[in-house]
C-alpha cells in the first residue's frame, strides 16, 4: 500500500495531491510534451470526487456502445437494401452499370472499416464521421431506388388484349424494365402494388388463358364437325353422280349395302309416312357383324325414337315405339339372308315377332293408345337421335337390307309365311319397296338382286 501515500483522502496518501481528472482532448491536440507539466499542477484536479469520474466514465462508455450499436445497425439496414437493390438490378439487365457499383464499393469501404481507434478521443470522432458517412450512404440509396421507380413506370394490369405483360414470366422478369412489377410501385395514384395485388394479377392472367383454352377447344371442335358434315356431303355427291353415271334399272330388285360401320352411311325413304294407329314391318336382312345395329328408324319432330327396330352387340333385337321398348326373341345370324317381320296395334299395345315367316314372340302394353305420328323422316341403316340426324356409328347396321315394306295393318301370321316364301304378297301398303322409293347417301350402296330374285336364288 506504499505506492498509493501520495493520495488524500484514503490511508497513508500524500496530503499535497488531493485528487485526479480525466478530461477529454480532442483529437490531434495531445501534445505528449504538456503531460508532465498538467501532472505538475494539482489545481487542475481541484472540485472533482472520485465518484464523479466513475459516472463520467461509465457514460462515456454507455455513448460508445450505443454508437457501436447504431452503426451496426445502420450496416445490416445498408446490406438488405443493397441486396435488394442488387436484385432489381440484375433482373434489368444492368440499368445503372458502373455508377452503381462505384457506390456499391463506396459502402463497402464503409461497412469493413475498422471500430472506433483505440483511445477516447479518437474513436470518439472516428464513430461521429462514419455516422456521417452511413447517412449520406443511406440518402444515396434513397435516390437510386426512387430513381429506379420512376423508370420502371406504373404496372400494366389494365391492358385488355389478354397479353401477359407485367407479370413476371416463368424462370424470370417479363421482358424489360418497363414490364417490371415492383413490390411497392405505386398502382395508380392513392395505393402501393402489394403480394397480393400481384397474385390477383397471376391469378386473372391464368383465368383468361384458361377462357382461351377453352374457347380454342370450342372452336376446334365446331371445326371438326363441320369437316365432318363437309366429308358427308362429299361422300353424299359421290354416291349421287355414281348413281347418275350408272343409270342402274333393276328389274328383279336390288338390295342395299351398309359395309362399314360408320355414322354417315344411311339411305332414306322417300314415301311419306301418315298417322297409323297400328302396322306391320318387313324386310330381308344379311348381318354381317355381330349386333346388326339399326335396320330402321323412324323420327318425328316430337319423338326421334317413334319407331324403331334395332340390336346391340350385347343386348337382343328390340322394338321401341314412342320411346317404349319390347324385346324381340330373335336370333339373327350373321351371314344369312334372314326374313324379319314386327307387327304392333295400339290397341292393348299388342305386338308380334316373325322370324323365317314362323312367330317367335308376342306381348302387350307396349305403348298401348299411341298413334305413330305423321310427317317424320324414315332412316335406313342409322338410328336417329335428332329428326333426320344425330347417327351414332355403334349403332349403325353392317350388311345388307332387301324388299323392307310398311303396312298400315297387322298382316296375319299367313300373309307373313308367305312374304317369308317370296309368294305373291301385296307390297307394302305405307312404304312400297320400289327403284325410286330410297335414296342412298354416305357411301351406302345399291346392287342388283334380292332374296327372291330368280338371280339370287341362282347365286345361294
Amino acid at each position: 500500500m506504499s505506492s498509493m501515500d501520495g493520495v488524500t483522502g484514503l490511508p497513508g496518501h500524500d496530503p499535497t495531491v488531493s485528487r485526479l481528472i480525466c478530461t477529454p482532448i480532442p483529437a490531434g491536440e495531445c501534445d505528449p510534451q504538456n503531460f508532465g507539466q498538467q501532472a505538475d499542477e494539482p489545481s487542475l484536479y481541484s472540485g472533482a470526487d472520485w465518484g464523479h469520474l466513475r459516472r463520467a466514465a461509465e457514460q462515456l462508455r454507455q455513448t460508445v456502445l450505443q454508437q457501436r450499436e447504431q452503426i451496426s445497425s445502420d450496416q445490416r439496414t445498408i446490406r438488405a437494401l443493397t441486396g435488394k437493390l442488387t436484385e432489381c438490378e440484375r433482373g434489368l439487365g444492368g440499368l445503372w452499370g458502373a455508377a452503381g457499383a462505384a457506390e456499391d464499393t463506396h459502402l463497402a469501404r464503409i461497412m469493413v472499416r475498422d471500430g472506433p481507434a483505440s483511445g477516447p478521443d479518437g474513436g470518439h470522432l472516428l464513430t461521429a464521421r462514419a455516422v456521417d458517412e452511413l447517412e449520406q450512404a443511406i440518402g444515396q440509396l434513397k435516390e437510386r431506388i426512387e430513381k429506379l421507380e420512376s423508370d420502371i413506370g406504373p404496372f400494366p394490369h389494365n391492358q385488355t388484349d389478354g397479353s401477359t405483360s407485367g407479370v413476371p414470366e416463368e424462370g424470370g422478369m417479363s421482358g424489360g424494365p418497363e414490364r417490371l412489377a415492383v413490390p411497392g410501385h405505386t398502382a395508380g395514384a392513392d395505393r402501393p402494388w402489394s403480394m397480393d395485388d400481384l397474385e390477383g394479377e397471376l391469378e386473372r392472367k391464368v383465368e383468361l388463358l384458361e377462357k382461351e383454352r377453352k374457347a380454342l377447344r370450342l372452336e376446334t371442335e365446331k371445326q371438326r364437325q363441320e369437316i365432318d358434315q363437309d366429308i358427308s356431303k362429299l361422300h353424299h355427291r359421290i354416291s349421287g353422280l355414281e348413281e347418275g353415271v350408272s343409270g342402274h334399272s333393276f328389274p328383279e330388285g336390288y338390295r342395299l349395302s351398309f359395309p362399314t360401320r360408320t355414322n354417315y352411311m344411311y339411305a332414306v325413304v322417300k314415301h311419306s309416312i301418315p298417322k297409323l294407329r297400328a302396322f306391320t314391318l318387313c324386310l330381308w336382312l344379311r348381318p354381317t357383324e355381330g349386333g346388326i345395329g339399326t335396320p330402321l328408324s323412324y323420327a318425328v319432330p316430337e319423338q326421334p325414337n317413334e319407331l324403331a327396330l334395332l340390336q346391340g352387340l350385347h343386348t337382343p333385337t328390340e322394338l321401341l315405339i314412342n320411346d317404349k321398348v319390347a324385346q324381340l326373341p330373335l336370333n339373327l345370324t350373321r351371314g344369312s339372308w334372314q326374313h324379319i317381320c314386327v307387327s304392333w296395334s295400339q290397341k292393348g299395345g299388342a305386338w308380334q315377332a316373325y322370324q323365317g315367316g314362323k312367330l317367335r314372340g308376342e306381348g302387350h302394353a307396349l305403348a298401348a293408345g299411341h298413334h305413330i305420328r305423321a310427317g317424320g323422316v324414315l332412316i335406313l341403316g342409322q338410328e336417329q337421335d335428332s329428326l333426320g340426324g344425330g347417327f351414332d356409328s355403334s349403332q349403325a347396321l353392317v350388311g345388307e337390307l332387301s324388299q323392307a315394306g310398311l303396312w298400315d295393318r297387322v298382316l296375319s301370321s299367313g300373309q307373313v309365311a308367305s312374304l317369308a316364301r317370296c309368294g305373291r304378297v301385296t307390297q307394302g301398303s305405307v312404304v312400297p319397296w320400289t327403284e325410286d322409293g330410297v335414296e342412298v347417301y354416305g357411301g351406302a350402296t345399291r346392287h342388283p338382286g334380292e332374296p327372291c330374285s330368280k338371280h339370287s336364288r341362282s347365286s345361294q
